[in-house]
């Protein structure tokens, strides 16, 4: 009976050890492009609403992983050998032995053998994921906020006196990488022919003499972050502990956004998606920041657009999404006050994105003819704004929310050692003309002042948040600091963006995370 016990006690301890291993390994290959934040917020903020294609996917790649790993952990548990001892010294007749059978001894003192393997899986997966270099940073603070922070409460902000409308087109991972090499994509065919042309044919603010776009920056590289860093200036930086940052109203209480800049001018706001607006705390953010109208998966539910049993991916697809957004902004373009309405697109997520009936499979992979299928529905979304009353008094602004999470897997083999990895950007039917659109160094952070900028919005410094106006010539914080430099501080914990941004949220969390 006591080896029984003692066997169970000792096969719990090396099961957890085993979906520790497994774990810490779809981590790395999964979200190589994220840093250890940006992997505790998306697991602990807002897993509400995901899509459970993305659950099955991780339990499907991680079934066979576990079992194999579990097997060799328990192999020596089985004692292999009869002998007692494996070596046997002889001394004036005495004899002296030595099991030195390491399956002997793990069977043996089995319970001794699942604690050991526990902790050194817990202290190698500790030191691989990079937890131990996230606790160092959390003591070490930065002043990067008091330093070059600027909130737009406290400079001059002007609008024209014909304000113009604004149209926010967030694509899903939306990168450069999957056009051709020729166009400034690391591909050698090109996927997305036609958000290709848009940025030839419209203004691209680049990295090159090519098409490009911005550089990925500490704690934006996630669709709420990136959303926050595009519209705040600002990364999305929560203390360890906080569980579910969904859960509070007043979030990122202290920013001073975009959608507190023009709701205070007197537009009407709002933000639609194909999924649960919660996921990740979307809703509170826009409700928080300019009480946007939020149109999302429950609400169309509820106005009857679709059924619970209709649900496909996330929520609905992005020809539902499309669809949609044209009939409100037809709406809202009747209305006396100018506009600003976001869209947030779905259908290139990972893992392999959706790919909807009507998509051709014209390449090798999902996610590529996914991609495809994309750039022909914002092609399409475009001619459709182009023929609209209201486009001579609208801006539309369409990027990437950050870079995709597929797989490294996905990209081994196709770009160059050198290639950088940006994200899309075209702005279409500015009312400002740009100083200098190629070869700039910059980040989510800088697109925030540029999105105003583009409605002829006029800003005392050209800087907002930690963001520079790209229209203008002042260099970006990536031109002036270094981009090491800048990451390394925004890595960092600041008692700025505590106090003055997450202001009572930051005791909250960290009381919750207790």
């Amino acid at each position: 009976m006591i080896h029984i016990v003692k066997t169970l006690i000792s096969i719990i301890f090396l099961s957890c050890s085993s979906l520790i291993i497994t774990v810490t390994f779809y981590i790395l290959v999964q979200f190589s492009n994220q840093n250890v934040d940006e992997i505790i917020y998306t697991l602990a903020n807002g897993l509400k609403g995901a899509a459970p294609e993305v659950f099955q996917s991780a339990i499907k790649q991680s079934i066979v992983p576990f079992i194999a790993v579990f097997l060799l952990l328990i192999l020596p548990l089985k004692n292999f050998s009869k002998r007692k001892y494996i070596i046997q010294l002889h001394f004036n007749k005495k004899m002296v032995g030595f099991n030195v059978n390491p399956i002997a001894w793990t069977s043996q003192y089995r319970i001794s053998y699942g604690i050991i393997s526990f902790l050194i899986t817990v202290l190698l997966s500790y030191q691989i994921i990079g937890i131990d270099d996230y606790i160092k940073r959390l003591s070490d603070y930065t002043t990067i906020y008091e330093d070059y922070y600027i909130d737009g409460r406290k400079i001059a902000i002007e609008f024209p006196e014909q304000k113009q409308n604004l149209i926010l087109l967030y694509l899903e991972s939306m990168e450069n990488t999957m056009m051709d090499r020729g166009s400034g994509g690391g591909w050698d065919y090109n996927v997305i022919p036609e958000l290709t042309a848009l940025a030839e044919n419209h203004l691209n603010f680049s990295h090159t003499d090519q098409i490009g776009g911005a550089f990925p920056i500490s704690r934006t590289q996630w669709t709420i972050a990136g959303l926050v860093s595009t519209t705040a200036g600002i990364p999305l930086h929560i203390p360890i502990g906080g569980n579910n940052y969904t859960n509070y109203e007043n979030f990122l209480a202290g920013a001073y956004t975009l959608g507190d800049i023009l709701q205070k001018e007197g537009y009407q706001l709002g933000f639609i998606a194909g999924s649960e607006a919660e996921y990740g705390g979307r809703k509170n953010y826009f409700t928080k920041h300019g009480s946007y109208e939020i149109y999302d998966l429950n609400r169309s539910i509820q106005e009857g657009r679709m059924k619970i049993d209709d649900k496909v991916w996330w929520g609905f697809d992005d020809s539902d999404l499309f669809a949609w957004a044209k009939e409100i902004l037809i709406d809202y373009a009747r209305q006396d006050e100018p506009f600003s309405f976001t869209i947030l697109t779905v259908n290139t997520h990972f893992p392999d994105g959706y790919l909807e009936d009507k998509a051709k499979a014209s390449f090798p992979t999902q996610y590529e003819n996914v991609h495809a299928h994309t750039s022909k529905q914002v092609h399409e979304f475009v001619e459709w704004f182009k023929s609209q009353a209201f486009f001579d008094q609208t801006t539309l602004v369409i990027l990437g929310d950050h870079l995709s999470m597929q797989s490294d897997d996905f990209y081994k083999g196709k770009l160059a050692d050198n290639y950088e990895r940006t994200t899309y950007n075209v702005f279409i039917n500015t009312k400002e003309e740009p100083v200098k659109t190629n070869n700039r160094k910059f980040t989510n952070l800088d697109l925030y002042p540029t999105i105003l900028a583009s409605l002829g919005v006029k800003i005392e410094g050209d800087r907002l948040g930690l963001g520079t106006n790209l229209f203008s010539e002042k260099q970006t914080l990536v031109e002036e600091l270094g981009y090491s430099y800048l990451n390394r501080e925004l890595d960092k914990n600041s008692l700025f963006y505590n106090n003055s941004i997450l202001q009572d949220d930051y005791i909250k969390m960290l009381e919750q995370g207790k």
